[in-house]
C-alpha cells in the first residue's frame, strides 16, 4: 500500500513587502501569479592540493540567499507596484526591502519565510489576448530565516 502525499497546493500562499516602519507592516504584494525562490546556495571553495590524489577536493564557501523570481499581472495604479510605495520605488531607490513568503493558509508551524531583497525589473510583456505581466526578482541579501507566523 502506498503512502499518501503531504503535498500542498500553493493557493493561498502570501508574498508580503515590508514598509520600513516600526514596527514593520507586511502588505501582500498584489496580483502575483506565481513565484519561485528563495534558491539557498553556497559557493564551493577549491581544497585541491598536492596530495589530493585523482579527485578535487571541496569544501563550502559563504552561504548565499539567492534570489525569488515572480510573475505578476502587472497594475502600476497599485501600491504594491507603482512608484510611489511598489517595486517600482522599491527599485528606483535601491531600497533593500524585507520580505516574507507567508504559507500560513496551508502549514500551522514552520510557515513563514523572511528575507530582505533589493528588486530587479523584467520586462513588461504584452499580448492582444493574455494578461500583461512582468517578471520581477527579488535578490536576497543576507540569510534567509524560518520561522512560525504568529
Amino acid at each position: 500500500m502506498s503512502t499518501p502525499t503531504t503535498g500542498k497546493a500553493g493557493r493561498g500562499t502570501l508574498l508580503k513587502m515590508g514598509d520600513g516602519g516600526g514596527p514593520e507592516i507586511f502588505t501582500k504584494l498584489a496580483n502575483i501569479a506565481n513565484f519561485n525562490g528563495p534558491n539557498e546556495s553556497f559557493t564551493m571553495l577549491d581544497g585541491t592540493h598536492l596530495d589530493s590524489g585523482d579527485f578535487m577536493e571541496k569544501i563550502p564557501g559563504m552561504k548565499d540567499g539567492g534570489q525569488v523570481a515572480l510573475t505578476c499581472h502587472f497594475d502600476p495604479t497599485n501600491a504594491t507596484h507603482d512608484a510611489t510605495t511598489g517595486l517600482k520605488k522599491k527599485f528606483d531607490d535601491k531600497i533593500l526591502t524585507n520580505f516574507r513568503i507567508d504559507f500560513s493558509a496551508i502549514w500551522a508551524t514552520n510557515n513563514l519565510i523572511s528575507f530582505a531583497a533589493y528588486v530587479n525589473l523584467g520586462p513588461i510583456q504584452v499580448a492582444p489576448n493574455e494578461i500583461i505581466v512582468r517578471d520581477v526578482t527579488l535578490e536576497v541579501s543576507g540569510a534567509v530565516t524560518w520561522s512560525t507566523a504568529s
